[in-house]
């Protein structure tokens, strides 16, 4: 069994140094190489999400290819760079909007909640006053039969 697992293990120098397996960012042979997005990027990039929301707030916000053409010729990124980073702040816009609508409807459920306690409250002691009439009525109906 140990020799089965040298075997598995083993892997070929030749492999290693190759890259052998890993992704590659070459076409053609020429390496494209992902810049990191400046602050000024990312305010260009922010606002028009911003834009994006307000033009289109109740439909799916998808990255039309050519503004993403534009953003990426104005920006000089990568067109698959502006695609992930809208994808990517799209994320974090819903993830935003659930937690305010949670927030919300938690509120509202801690309302109701609160109001069918003091009803629950009210329910038992009107319950308790109907139980003191009642006894209150028996033991007068029980007086008058006596005397």
């Amino acid at each position: 069994m140990m020799g089965a697992q040298q075997d598995i293990l083993h892997v070929p120098l030749a492999m290693v140094e190759s890259g052998y397996g890993e992704e590659s960012n070459s076409f053609n042979g020429q390496e494209k190489k992902k810049k990191k997005m400046t602050s000024e990027q990312l305010k260009f990039l922010e606002r028009s999400f911003q834009e994006e929301i307000k033009l289109n707030p109740d439909r799916k916000m998808k990255l039309n290819p050519d503004r993403k053409m534009k953003l990426s010729k104005e920006l000089g990124l990568q067109p698959r760079q502006i695609a992930v980073w809208f994808q990517n702040r799209k994320a974090r816009w819903k993830n935003k909007q659930l937690e305010h609508l949670y927030e919300s409807l938690r509120q509202e459920f801690d309302i109701v909640s609160r109001e069918k306690e003091l009803l629950q409250e009210e329910l038992i002691q009107l319950k308790s006053m109907i139980r003191e009439d009642s006894s209150c009525k028996k033991k007068q109906t029980w007086e008058k039969a006596c005397s």
